[in-house]
């Protein structure tokens, strides 16, 4: 359970990242630090063996002074294989030797035939020069050479500098300096313990700090967690509390408790519709019921049974469109309902649902008016509009007083029709406009109007269900106004 935690896992995720980066780090460092010292000792070298170079031809050319003066010609005078030049050369390591610049430098001077003219005291560390590079150098190439050395059962690493001095642009003889390279290795093995040592420390440290951050952050998690415990469907009221922090747990906190709203609002609303349910079948069945116990009683003539059957296939019709109805509102909120969609002329389908509820405004001395004109094209499923507009007219028939008005107006807009449906009935008290849509919702309380209240919920999901908007406006005692937007149908041009 330890490690299946969020925390957890946060701590050890960011303790390997830092472990990795440390580690990269600590790799790089060690190896530019061991680059940048092998670097200026390679400098140190050069200046060295050219500091070196510069004094033994300074030595050279004051007692070529002092020769030339006694009567020598200038062609004894040369470097290259001079007994002269190597006797000055012995002179100069000689004397500069204990300068405190050159204590840990080894020199040692070649002419061109590999022997030695001229070194320090410390030459014996040096092991002796390969042919093969010794020719190199002959042929004008200076080289770097890092070479083992053994002395006194002490191994040594030795960085070597050997360079050719011209005379003439001939090479007249070598020179060669040399460094042990335990000074570099002391510093580099002591960089290793300091960054080893420092590794496990930080990372703990981070690792502990990186812990108490995780812990910090998730708090309100925690928090959270407890009182989702407490919520149950009785106890849906119950809210989680948002955290200040405007970040992302902020954001979970109040999602949670906008869903925690939703799930509040359809559990309601499914036990509203339970209860409309039973009391909407409780009606039709304890008619049936009664009838049928009537009818058991004693016998009937014909005429009696026939009037209590007559009345119970009306209650068993009423049923099974209160059934219909769900079945199809079910469809139509599960997306399940598939529209058998096809080009429609909505002006012309208006018509023909006007026409259709005409009658039964007749029979109240209704004045029904209908006003469009010219095509306006409609993707959608004709069968279910026509319900969708048959349940809104049919309650602006009903709840229209006798001698009323009902106007039906369709309009063609630039991406959308629009249908206006109003009356001059008892009109929706303002306080129950949020709720007509309701499934099982009346306005009349007392549910002596006939129909089941679903009407509404039907049409709305029709429209819905084409992309549509449907919106009421009303009055009490003023008449009401349905205002249904239908997206139009693209017409392709070729």
């Amino acid at each position: 359970m330890l490690f299946k935690s969020i925390r957890v896992k946060i701590t050890i995720l960011y303790m390997a990242i830092l472990a990795t980066t440390l580690t990269s780090f600590s790799v790089i460092l060690y190896h530019n630090v061991s680059g940048r010292l092998h670097t200026n000792m390679d400098t140190l070298l050069k200046s060295k063996a050219g500091g070196i170079t510069k004094a033994i031809d300074t030595y050279w050319e004051a007692s070529k002074l002092e020769t030339i003066e006694s009567g020598i010609t200038p062609d004894v005078l040369k470097k290259r294989r001079n007994v002269n030049f190597a006797k000055i050369a012995q002179a100069w390591v000689r004397e500069e030797s204990n300068d405190p610049a050159l204590l840990d430098i080894i020199v040692q001077i070649f002419d061109t035939d590999g022997a030695i003219i001229a070194s320090s005291k410390n030459t014996q560390d040096l092991p002796k020069i390969l042919r093969k590079d010794f020719i190199s150098v002959l042929q004008g190439n200076s080289r770097f050479d890092t070479v083992g050395s053994e002395k006194e059962n002490n191994k040594m690493t030795l960085r070597i500098f050997t360079t050719p001095v011209f005379e003439n642009e001939k090479v007249a003889y070598i020179v060669q300096v040399a460094s042990p390279l335990a000074s570099i290795q002391i510093a580099l093995n002591n960089l290793k313990v300091v960054l080893f040592a420092l590794f496990p420390i930080t990372v703990f440290v981070t690792g502990s700090l990186g812990a108490f951050l995780a812990k910090a952050t998730l708090h309100p998690v925690d928090n959270m967690i407890k009182t989702i415990h407490q919520i149950t469907a009785e106890n849906m009221k119950l809210k989680i509390r948002v955290p200040g922090t405007k970040d992302e747990i902020q954001k979970l906190a109040e999602t949670f408790n906008d869903m925690l709203e939703r799930l509040d609002r359809a559990f309601t609303s499914q036990r509203q519709l339970f209860e409309d349910l039973s009391h909407e079948l409780k009606t039709p069945l304890t008619i049936l019921k009664g009838e049928f116990e009537v009818m058991l009683k004693k016998l009937r003539s014909q005429e009696e049974y026939e009037s209590i059957l007559k009345s119970s296939l009306e209650e068993i019709n009423r049923i099974i469109k209160l059934a219909e109805n769900l079945l199809l509102l079910a469809r139509l909120d599960s997306k399940e309902e598939s529209l058998e969609k096809k080009r429609l002329n909505l002006n012309l389908l208006m018509q023909g649902v006007v026409n259709n509820i005409k009658r039964l405004s007749e029979l109240k001395n209704i004045q029904l008016l209908f006003e469009g004109n010219g095509e306006i094209p409609l993707d959608g499923d004709e069968a279910q509009l026509k319900t969708a507009f048959l349940n809104i007219l049919d309650n602006a028939v009903k709840y229209t007083p006798q001698k009323g008005r009902i106007h039906v107006a369709v309009e063609k807009g630039r991406s959308s029709a629009k249908i206006e449906i109003s009356d001059t009935g008892m009109g929706i008290p303002e306080e129950d406009l949020a709720q007509i849509f309701d499934r099982f919702y009346r306005v009349d309380k007392s549910r002596n109007t006939a129909g089941f209240g679903l009407g509404l919920s039907i049409a709305k999901s029709i429209v819905e269900a084409h992309n549509g908007a449907i919106e009421v406006e009303s009055k009490a005692s003023k008449g009401t106004t349905f205002t249904i937007s239908l997206p139009l149908a693209d017409i392709k041009i070729f």
